[in-house]
Order: structure tokens, then C-alpha cells, then sequence
């Protein structure tokens, strides 16, 4: 458990190092402040469309760290010939996978709580900016139950952002776990590209069983195993829910309700996904690693 630790720290040390952790921090946190400020244009929707898009914009910039960290570690241990010696200390090949990637989770989670304390913040005070005529006078000074009020809608949706700030992270943790396990094989270049191709294709499978239906017996088995294989990313997509809720009710288009404590029941389910397909990748890279010659 020591080497362990010691490998996740190392990597966390190295990821929140590089130049472009803080390039591509730096640009969310800017891209979410100058959206702040532009006018959307949607007829008092605008709050609704910056959470929609602010979500987006944090699974853009993290998801990057997080590839670009986890598709370098291992290959970078490798070329380097570093990896000898860690492993020498740590002994099995597994601890310094599962040490990489938890490394690489942290940073990850680091640069999720910076952007999205910022996009909790901007949305707090799009509701103020958005305000109508009528709400305007309660925006700016006074007391009583119409100022109370509406400084609890702009924090109720601040705080619905959570639930799709939490379901990005799990996102970009399944994906950082698929990099890892193509760094063990590939060049860093090489997983960064297929990991991206796995974001867009995971993003895709909920078209693809009904696009084959009528396809031959062939097709099917290569859509049945691209099913198996590539992580199924649209259970971790609530934005357009979320961006249309503030806190309770969660309504959605056709009118029903569901409580907050369902939304974040259905977090829950989808943390379970998530930690069994980054468990069932690390397994995969600890295997192949295993048959990586090192020399």
C-alpha cells in the first residue's frame, strides 16, 4: 500500500505539474468567465442554456487533463525506462497501473472542484443577469419576501449544476481508466486519439443497437461487440434535464416530476457503472502490462 500511495502521489505531483494542466484550467476558467457575460438570446431561457453549456464546457477542459495525464504516464514510465525502477520498489506490475491512474484521478478531481466552484459561482450570478424587469429592483438592494425569494432561485441554480458536475467526473474517470490501459500498448499520441474516439463513439451507442437492427448476422456481432467494449458515456449526459431544473422540482418535457433525492439516487447508479468499468479496465492494463517488455 505504500508504493501505492507513493506511485498515485508521484503522479499527481507530475500531472498538476505539466504546462498544459494549467493551460487548459486556465482557459475553462476563462471560457466560463466570457460566456457569463454574452447574451444568449433566449427570451428568458439564458440561465438554463449557460448551465448547459458551462456543464459542457468543464467535461471539455477536464476531459483533456485527464487523457493527456493518463495516456503519458505509463508511456512516458516506459520510454523513459524509469518504470524499472519503480517497479523494482513496488514489486508487482499492478500497483504501478492502479498507482498511475489514481494519480491521474486526483488531478483530475482537483482541476473538476476548481471549474466547477467557478461554474457554481457564474451561475449564481447569470440568474441576477438574466433577471427580468420585474425581478431587477430585487436583484439590486431591499428586503423582504421578494428578495428572499429570488436569492433562493439563483441559489437553487447554482447548486443544480452539482449532481452534472459529479456525472463529469465519473465520465472523465472512465475515460482517463480507458487511456491507461491503451498507454500500456500504444504511444501517448496514439491512446489520446483512441480515447477520444471512445468519448465519441460511447456517446453514440444509444443509436447504434436500433441503426443495426436489420443489418446482417455480421454487423450485429461487431455492434453487440463495440456494446460490450466501449463504455456507455450517455448514462453520465443529464444536462439538458439539469439545465431546466432548479433543484426541486425536476421536471422534465413531458411534465412529470422527480424529486432531488431521485437525481441523485440516479448518480449513485451511475457511480456503480463507472466503477465497474474502471475496475474491468484496470484489469485489462494490469494484463497487458504484464506482457510488455520493458528492456
Amino acid at each position: 500500500m505504500r508504493a501505492l500511495a507513493g506511485i498515485a502521489l508521484n503522479t499527481f505531483r507530475e500531472t498538476t505539474r505539466e504546462p498544459f494542466y494549467y493551460i487548459l484550467l486556465a482557459a475553462g476558467v476563462a471560457s466560463l468567465a466570457i460566456m457569463l457575460f454574452i447574451p444568449l438570446f433566449t427570451f428568458y431561457h439564458e440561465t438554463d442554456i449557460y448551465k448547459d453549456m458551462g456543464l459542457s464546457f468543464v467535461l471539455l477542459f477536464v476531459l483533456l487533463a485527464g487523457l493527456l495525464a493518463a495516456a503519458t504516464g505509463v508511456a512516458r514510465e516506459v520510454e523513459a525506462r524509469t518504470a524499472h525502477t519503480v517497479l523494482a520498489k513496488s514489486g508487482v506490475r499492478w500497483t504501478f497501473i492502479v498507482g498511475k491512474y489514481l494519480g491521474v484521478l486526483a488531478g483530475v478531481t482537483l482541476g473538476l472542484v476548481v471549474l466547477g466552484a467557478v461554474l457554481v459561482v457564474a451561475v449564481y450570478y447569470r440568474v441576477e443577469l438574466d433577471a427580468g424587469i420585474l425581478e431587477r429592483p430585487y436583484t439590486l438592494s431591499g428586503l423582504g419576501e421578494e428578495v428572499e425569494a429570488f436569492r433562493w432561485r439563483q441559489i437553487n441554480q447554482a447548486l443544480t449544476v452539482t449532481p452534472g458536475l459529479v456525472l463529469v467526473g465519473l465520465q472523465v474517470a472512465v475515460l482517463a481508466a480507458v487511456a491507461t490501459a491503451l498507454s500500456t500498448r500504444f504511444s501517448a499520441a496514439t491512446s489520446v486519439a483512441l480515447a477520444l474516439g471512445a468519448f465519441v463513439v460511447g456517446h453514440l451507442l444509444v443509436f447504434l443497437e436500433s441503426a443495426v437492427q436489420h443489418a446482417g448476422a455480421g454487423l450485429k456481432a461487431l455492434a453487440e461487440a463495440v456494446l460490450t467494449v466501449v463504455p456507455f458515456l450517455e448514462i453520465f449526459n443529464l444536462n439538458d434535464r439539469l439545465s431546466r431544473s432548479i433543484l426541486t422540482p425536476f421536471a422534465d418535457t413531458a411534465g412529470s416530476q422527480a424529486l432531488w433525492g431521485e437525481v441523485w439516487a440516479y448518480v449513485g447508479l451511475a457511480a456503480l457503472y463507472a466503477a465497474a468499468y474502471v475496475a474491468a479496465a484496470l484489469v485489462v492494463a494490469t494484463l497487458l502490462f504484464r506482457r510488455r517488455s520493458l528492456s
